[in-house]
């Protein structure tokens, strides 16, 4: 008779390991105080990493962190993340009062008695910032503004302390043998959405110059070969923000998603061309950022998001976790007011007064007028550089109008983007990357399948998407011919577009 195998107990969910391993090293760690650790227990699963936690006799408690093995993130690249992240988690310590865990031990491969690469740290005090801060259209109360300008002035604090975390390169701390150095830069703009994958220089970097012009290869390169994902330069996925229910808001997506189905936008040559014209823009552009300190680089947490903020019941600032993918970098780069609830997210501009208060309130009154000056300009001018960041790093839903930002800072009002963008898809040599690109398009029958089985029962949707289509000149934007016959300008989706094709439906269907 054949047994059936005994099922896994939950906390093997996402890899398997010597559980008794783990409790005797940390029991060793504590001068051999009883630990425990429940085998039921489900671990808690973020993008990248996994945890569960163990318990000590005397009721304090550790977290063990283990990396997910993501195709989209080899394991390699998810070792040296763990250790880039302990790391840094220990110079903190060292080097700084900024609220973070205590490292007990790790080891960033796999060759330990517990099996798996691991981090074994204490566990956060107060709770995660998003029980309370909850995203706009949610159906729960969210903070009062008193309390969210609570917090953005405490993260003033810690982000005038982090501009005291300097070094002479750019790139991602290591450690070895009690010692720590900076290595190969590990920020998510490098690393996320395979950009592990591309061959880039990746650091350390001796200035911003190299730091940027090696970003901007990872923005142009993802661009051209690369999923795009979402990502359609002049048709933006539509912000809740825009729209004043979340009926309009989701019939807004929808008639986004019909238009870039049509002939498959985003992943197709035009979508693609676009952005390498907006990435050697940049190049250009990067020029014009003013360095405040070109000789030495602040440390830089890469996602301040509700999740990774904890607070206690006052809403003061008890430990901040979720230090990878970091990295030194420009100074203008950290000197940006935090994007909450999730770091992509802008923030409204009254909670920008209360962090850059946070910011001078923590500076020493010894600091000099030069260089307070210098921080309150460039804080001030923080929406153009979180801007930046969020654009090369393709953590948008909003390309155009990230671009449209930097653009008209670089350049000035006066300057006219679409007239830019349409000299430049009429270059001979963009011209003859659309060309190339051309070939990498799917097939024609292809896209047809497709089309026909997204519209399925959709009539009416399919011919909406593709009057759009062909007003928008589409297929014949990178072109040497005479303009366009039915545009003059550059085409950009923008929300009043979506409403007014709303508002036809809805005309549409009182006639019927």
């Amino acid at each position: 008779m054949r047994m059936s195998p005994t099922p896994k107990s939950d906390i093997f969910t996402y890899a398997d390991f010597d559980l008794q391993a783990l409790c005797r090293q940390a029991s060793t760690l504590r001068q051999g105080l009883l630990c425990a650790c429940d085998p039921d227990q489900r671990p808690a699963s973020g993008s990248f990493n996994w945890a569960i936690f163990l318990s000590f006799k005397d009721g304090v408690r550790w977290v063990f962190r283990s990396p997910h093995p993501r195709t989209f993130m080899p394991i390699e690249m998810g070792e040296k993340l763990l250790a880039s992240e302990a790391a840094t988690l220990r110079y903190l310590r060292a080097h700084s009062d900024i609220p973070v865990p205590d490292v007990y031990h790790y080891c960033a491969s796999a060759h330990n008695e517990i099996g798996i690469p691991f981090i074994l740290m204490s566990e956060a005090p107060g709770r995660p910032l998003s029980k309370f801060w909850r995203p706009t259209g949610s159906p729960q109360p969210s903070l009062e503004t008193p309390s969210k300008a609570k917090i953005l002035s405490q993260l003033g604090s810690i982000t005038w302390k982090l501009t005291q975390v300097r070094f002479d390169k750019i790139g991602s701390l290591f450690e070895e043998d009690e010692s720590f150095s900076i290595k190969e830069c590990l920020s998510r703009g490098h690393m996320l959405h395979e950009r592990c994958f591309l061959k880039i220089p990746r650091g350390p970097f001796a200035s911003e110059a190299d730091f940027y012009d090696s970003l901007i290869s990872a923005f142009s390169k993802h661009a051209e070969i690369l999923q795009l994902s979402h990502h359609c330069f002049v048709a933006p996925v539509p912000s809740q923000n825009d729209y004043p229910s979340s009926v309009q808001y989701e019939s807004a997506v929808d008639l986004w998603s019909d238009f870039v189905t049509i002939g498959c936008k985003i992943d197709s040559s035009v979508n693609r061309l676009d952005y390498i014209i907006a990435g050697d823009a940049l190049r250009d552009i990067i020029h014009k950022f003013p360095a405040i300190n070109p000789k030495t680089f602040p440390l830089c947490h890469p996602d301040l998001s509700v999740n990774n903020i904890y607070v206690d019941d006052n809403y003061n600032i008890t430990c901040i976790i979720d230090w990878a993918f970091t990295s030194s970098i420009p100074e203008s780069m950290l000197l940006t007011t935090p994007g909450l609830p999730q770091y992509r997210d802008e923030i409204s501009s009254e909670l920008h007064i209360p962090f850059i208060d946070g910011f001078f309130a923590a500076m020493p009154k010894s600091t000099d007028e030069r260089s307070a000056h210098r921080y309150r300009q460039s804080l001030e001018q923080s929406q153009v550089s979180w801007r930046l960041s969020r654009l090369l790093s393709l953590d948008s839903i909003g390309d155009f109008t990230l671009f449209a930002t930097v653009w008209h800072f670089a350049y000035g009002p006066e300057q006219n983007l679409m007239q830019y963008f349409l000299h430049q898809r009429r270059s001979t040599h963009y011209i003859r990357l659309y060309s190339e690109a051309q070939q990498e398009d799917l097939p024609v029958s292809k896209i047809e399948e497709d089309e026909k089985d997204y519209f399925r029962n959709k009539d009416l949707r399919k011919t909406i998407a593709k009057k759009l289509t062909l007003m928008s000149e589409w297929n014949a934007q990178y072109t040497d011919r005479h303009p366009p016959k039915l545009r003059k300008d550059m085409f950009v989706a923008s929300p009043n577009l979506w409403k007014w094709i709303q508002e036809l439906i809805q005309d549409w269907e009182g006639m019927s």
